[in-house]
């Protein structure tokens, strides 16, 4: 019994610096994801002051089917303006996923479409805290599908009010503005 322990002791540490010693190296996909996502966060801060805060792919098995980008307003947006923020930005890591060619071959289903796409943004007020209802305190765009939601000012946890519409909405929005 002693001895079973003392092996099974050496055998765990010996694992432990095996496995300390292997380095992960990302794929030629993920290299390209992260490139991406870090170029259009920049991009998009420097258009529209808008500080990232996240970013995201899906990619089960190595294919790429979904890019995500986040970030968090200085000072409160209302829902028109979310709404030009969220197309504005969601086109722009859309057009940088579309126009690079090394990363179509990473690609589940090229092209990327708006349906690949997800943009956060949280919004905020100029201290940087989070808005609660009647304020929409985030937007987004995912699967095209742009929606808001306030939080309860009775208990931050909670969305009191979601709001959704479709992207092709959102456009028709944006254009009689």
């Amino acid at each position: 019994m002693k001895t079973t322990f003392v092996l099974l002791i050496t055998l765990l540490i010996f694992t432990g610096f095996v496995m300390k010693n292997k380095e992960y190296h990302l794929s030629q996909g993920e290299q390209l994801v992260n490139s991406i996502l870090a170029k259009t966060a920049k991009i998009i801060n420097d258009k529209y002051d808008l500080k990232p805060c996240g970013e995201g792919a899906a990619m089960p098995g190595g294919p790429i089917q979904e890019l995500t980008l986040c970030f968090t307003t200085k000072y409160p947006y209302n829902k028109e303006k979310l709404r030009e923020l969220i197309i504005k930005t969601a086109k722009e890591l859309l057009n940088q996923v579309n126009e690079n060619k090394e990363i179509q071959e990473f690609i589940r289903e090229p092209p990327f479409t708006i349906k690949n796409i997800q943009i956060i943004i949280y919004n905020h007020d100029k201290n940087g805290r989070s808005l609660r209802d009647p304020e929409i305190s985030n937007a987004q765009i995912l699967q095209g599908i742009v929606s808001y939601s306030t939080i309860d000012p009775e208990d931050s946890f909670k969305y009191k009010n979601e709001y959704e519409e479709s992207y092709e909405e959102a456009l028709k929005a944006l254009s009689t503005h």
